[in-house]
């Protein structure tokens, strides 16, 4: 076997022998291949180009396939193009490709019949005629990925040093732009299924009439600026219609700003709402944001306003009736772009008679109300739910929960649901852990459970003091709200505790 003309090439000067023109050439190749990220395209620029830069007569690209440990066609030009889709080439001394994308360096065969590695397979599949052959390897973050070849210098005439320059040039540029597209696609891809998956997470689902009517308004409402209180028990969806009326509106592009004034202590509300100078109170080093100016040119929306101080609600009161505010221990009058969007489990008027709300802000928020019916009264959406919240906890996780059973369907049609769609979301998160054999059953399903159902057996219940508690804590706590039907107010008087408490409470038992 001869080897004269087909030694390993040794890594060429990036352009000692290229001419001007062939260098405007390439230059040119470049910007082609700059201004597009479709495969399908930057591949038959790649192959043209290969081309037409070393005068050949085809051009293929093949790409490792680590499966079968062989590379394969990806793209060609040349009359044999159409044959090729189907084919491999192997790896190693058995082909001139497969030897280069092994040892990842040029190689130049300027007489095929004269070559051992010569795999003549491909010609015999398509009845092209190979003379000779150029390949380079491709390469990705120093590791090979395929091979650029090109066939049959026109005239036949040998491939040259200059030959090799260009399209080792050519193969580098297609690599990286290749990379670009793929993390391109990539993102894009997981931009989708993000979106996906937010979209099947904040979906809202039902057909119960008060239900549509609830969303009949908000999409209404949705195309002004008009201030918008969502009412309704705790658990009913009220940040979700929230968001679907930001969704809906011309501000969809913009943030949306969630704030839960109740999870916020009274001293800290007022900064966090509006944001303070740096030196404004002990350990505020530098300036910050309130959520009013990050809700710029979006919505802001703020849930169980009825837990705002006194204080708050006057500043918040100023907000509306002068579209301006201040920072904490700022001088400076900021105005922001934001639609306000509230919500409340409680009775704001009962807070008003108890001097606990202001009457002048009340009038203010609730100029467009919609109120949200509570699960117990729409058990006709309870099914349609279940099958939402499976679909979302599949993409959540890979237990590939098929089917509920008829029993555990009607554990949970017949169950009044104190915690509303809230509780159902967990009760069904708490079943997919369960179940097994892709079947949710009747014993999987874990409802209702009071404080009296709780039977602790010391030999078999032993645990540590602190969670002994949080367990009671959390088991009474859920007692007291199915109780009230999950009324804040009426809940937080039967345990002698604030509503603002209570709220911190259920978020700290994660109820």
């Amino acid at each position: 076997m001869s080897k004269k003309s087909s030694d390993l090439k040794k890594p060429t000067s990036p352009l000692g022998a290229i001419g001007s023109e062939e260098l405007r050439r390439l230059v040119e190749v470049t910007g082609r291949l700059l201004s597009t990220i479709d495969f399908d395209q930057l591949f038959e620029i790649i192959m043209e180009s290969a081309k037409s830069l070393t005068n050949s007569e085809a051009s293929s690209l093949l790409l490792l396939d680590e499966k079968v440990g062989k590379l394969r066609f990806a793209v060609a030009t040349g009359a044999a193009k159409e044959s090729l889709g189907s084919l491999y080439v192997p790896l190693g001394e058995e082909s001139i490709a497969g030897y280069v994308a092994v040892h990842g360096r040029p190689l130049v065969v300027n007489d095929v019949k004269k070559d051992g590695r010569w795999y003549s397979g491909v010609d015999e599949a398509t009845s092209f005629h190979t003379r000779s052959i150029l390949a380079v390897p491709l390469i990705l973050e120093e590791r090979t990925v395929g091979v650029v070849e090109v066939l049959n210098k026109e005239g036949e005439a040998d491939f040259t040093d200059e030959d090799i320059q260009l399209l080792e040039l050519l193969a580098t540029q297609a690599a990286q732009v290749l990379r670009n597209a793929q993390d391109y696609k990539d993102l894009q891809a997981s931009k989708k299924a993000m979106e996906i998956t937010q979209e099947i997470r904040y979906r809202i689902v039902g057909e119960n009439p008060v239900l549509m009517q609830s969303l009949s308004m908000a999409k209404k409402v949705a195309k002004s600026n008009t201030t918008v209180m969502i009412t309704g028990e705790s658990g009913t969806g009220k940040e979700l219609l929230a968001r679907f009326v930001h969704l809906n509106s011309s501000r969809r592009n913009g943030p949306f700003v969630v704030v839960n004034c109740a999870a916020i202590p009274t001293t800290l509300i007022e900064s966090e709402l509006f944001g303070y100078e740096k030196g404004a109170f002990t350990g505020a080093a530098n300036r910050k944001e309130g959520k009013f100016e990050q809700a710029h040119k979006g919505t802001l929306f703020l849930d169980e306003i009825g837990d705002l101080g006194l204080e708050t609600q006057v500043k918040l009161l100023r907000f509306f009736e002068e579209k301006e505010f201040e920072r904490l221990g700022g001088k400076e009058r900021l105005t922001v772009d934001v639609r306000v969007i509230t919500a409340t489990n409680q009775d704001l008027p009962t807070l008003i008679k108890d001097k606990k709300f202001r009457e002048d802000l009340y009038y203010r928020i609730n100029v467009f109300p919609i109120e949200l019916p509570p699960l117990r009264e729409r058990k006709e959406d309870i099914n349609l739910l279940l099958q939402h919240f499976i679909s979302y906890f599949n993409t959540e996780t890979t237990k590939g929960i098929e089917k509920v059973d008829k029993k555990a369907l009607e554990l949970l049609e017949t169950y009044d649901w104190p915690g509303n769609i809230r509780e159902l979301r967990n009760v069904i998160e708490r079943a997919f852990v369960l179940a097994e054999d892709g079947v949710i059953k009747a014993e999987d399903i874990v409802i209702g459970k009071g404080p009296r159902s709780e039977k602790f057996d010391l030999l078999e219940n032993e645990k540590p003091w602190i969670d002994a508690v949080q367990d009671f804590k959390r088991s009474y706590l859920t007692h007291i709200l199915t109780k009230t039907s999950g009324n804040h107010k009426q809940a937080a008087d039967i345990l002698g505790i604030q509503p603002s408490y209570l709220s911190r409470l259920k978020k700290e038992l994660d109820l």
